[in-house]
């Protein structure tokens, strides 16, 4: 059984960022919370995020582009909410369908789909394709990076700061590909592929690391997957060739 925590829900982002940048304690963010229970053992303390107004959707140009939107979510956005978003890109509500039953999306949140960082999650890799970018905050300021560098130092980068806030660009053809023992049932590979509006495309996989990556077709012989009762590391390398060779074909045929 987990010992004893203090609960804290603060109402502002200043108050919360004082509560996770303490010395000495440790702290847990609570945003969904459908898998803190599983991240309880020696807590000492919780910060609740939903008071902090972190749900908000917004959409926009990109100055970057002028065929290309971009598309604002607060971290504490429901991964429901953008299922049912019919201005979002259809791939991102397929895949956040795919984040679990009903009763999950309608608690579990974009911040924390990141923060997880489960090699399982298409709608992680789908993310990476759209070149999403992440705002965290700490008391210092605060500071915005792409999500692939976020995920390859998550520790780091949430050392006594707060995911706020994902902006992600909504343009583009795209392509997703899995295999999995069920169709309801988590990938054993995935590949999820994005063109983007100046013909370049991004391609990102599930299920061949300890996170989704973004890779590049000469890539696929130098990955290294896990291996587990699904599926050898032999078997994944070689889903991941196949899947990646039918996202692409979809993508030269939309």
């Amino acid at each position: 059984m987990p010992r004893p925590y203090t609960y804290h829900r603060p109402q502002s982002l200043e108050d919360a960022l004082q509560h996770v940048a303490r010395e000495g304690v440790n702290t847990a963010v609570l945003a969904g919370g459908t898998r803190l229970n599983a991240n309880l053992a020696g807590v000492d303390e919780v910060v609740d995020l939903q008071a902090l107004g972190l749900d908000q959707v917004s959409y926009g140009e990109d100055a970057a582009s002028l065929t290309n939107g971009r598309l604002s979510l607060g971290a504490m956005v429901r991964v429901q909410t953008i299922v049912e978003d019919e201005d979002a890109p259809q791939l991102l509500r397929q895949l956040a369908r795919r984040e679990g039953p009903n009763t999950f999306r309608q608690a579990g949140t974009i911040g924390g789909v990141i923060v997880a960082g489960d090699s399982e999650s298409e709608l992680l890799a789908a993310l990476l394709v759209y070149n999403t970018e992440v705002t965290v905050r700490t008391a210092a300021g605060g500071h915005i990076m792409p999500l692939v560098d976020f995920l390859a130092e998550l520790a780091m980068h949430l050392r006594n700061g707060i995911l706020t806030g994902v902006s992600l660009e909504t343009g583009g053809q795209t392509a997703h590909a899995r295999v999995a023992r069920t169709p309801q049932d988590s990938p054993i590979v995935a590949a999820v592929a994005r063109r983007l509006p100046n013909g370049s495309a991004l391609l990102a996989l599930c299920g061949v690391a300890h996170i989704p990556v973004l890779v590049g077709p000469d890539d696929l012989d130098t990955l290294d997957p896990p291996a587990d009762f699904r599926g050898s590391k032999e078997y994944r390398k070689e889903m991941a060739r196949v899947l990646v060779k039918r996202v692409f074909e979809e993508l030269k045929e939309s």
